[in-house]
């Protein structure tokens, strides 16, 4: 066997992998709405099955399907339960998937930009009667309470939102996902906010990309670069935001 045909067997491999993934996913979804399985049981197999297909579009490469999968593990970032609703979510999530599926079959290139802005916003937070707007906000943020907080306090501004828990995943999923705005937590592990927001602003790919840094007090901002506004967490963290936002010519 040569290496041609090799790599072929090992892309063919990945291909029936995603399929099966997929299949699975729509299974679950449902297996849930005929009453075969209960919410708890339809959460942790779609996760365990969307992680398994995040790993295999990474094996090989698949670029859209990866980007898209993250925003679909996403989606769940506060959701302890499945409901009808989210059925529907997951329906239209895995159609899209499919797509991304088939262009990588097919070698066709993906703007998964443009398909970000037609998927649901995450599920999992009771915000009331929110106009939901078209922009699409990024935060870049370890995992935790205060990182629940700020995601709350942004979607009730009616943004659509993204969760990034590592700033070197945020640097694969950026130029990808053209999100309209990132905020970097100041604190990260790996690359620290500030040397992320240097990262992007060093990149021709991203450096038009309106990012701001979110810190609390104190703490040295001396190699941030100019004209990239700081977010502190408090009371007037939306108002704070809007304004920034104003300034960054987003709103």
């Amino acid at each position: 066997m040569t290496d041609i045909d090799f790599l072929e067997e090992l892309r063919t491999d990945a291909i029936d992998s995603a399929e099966d993934r997929l299949s699975n996913l729509n299974e679950t979804v449902e297996a849930f709405l005929d009453g075969s399985i209960d919410s708890r049981s339809a959460l942790s197999t779609i996760r365990l099955e969307a992680h398994s297909l995040k790993a295999v579009a990474s094996s090989f490469d698949m670029k859209a399907l990866l980007v898209l999968v993250h925003r679909f593990e996403d989606y769940f970032f506060n959701v302890t339960k499945i409901t009808k609703n989210n059925c529907r979510d997951v329906r239209f999530y895995l159609d899209r998937l499919s797509e991304c599926l088939e262009a990588f079959v097919h070698n066709r290139e993906l703007d998964v930009s443009v398909i970000m802005r037609q998927l649901p916003n995450k599920g999992g937070f009771e915000v009331g009667d929110i106009m939901v707007s078209e922009i699409e906000v990024m935060l870049v943020m370890a995992p935790g309470t205060a990182t629940k907080i700020v995601t709350r306090e942004l979607l009730e501004c009616g943004y659509r939102m993204i969760n990034v828990a590592s700033t070197m995943d945020a640097i694969q999923l950026i130029p990808s996902m053209k999100p309209d705005a990132v905020i970097v937590s100041r604190i990260m592990p790996e690359l620290t906010g500030v040397d992320l927001v240097c990262a992007l602003k060093s990149m021709p790919t991203t450096q038009k990309i309106p990012v701001a840094l979110l810190a609390t007090e104190g703490g040295s901002f001396a190699n941030l670069p100019k004209g990239v506004p700081v977010l502190r967490k408090g009371k007037n963290f939306a108002d704070d935001v809007a304004d920034v936002f104003v300034k960054l010519g987003i709103l």
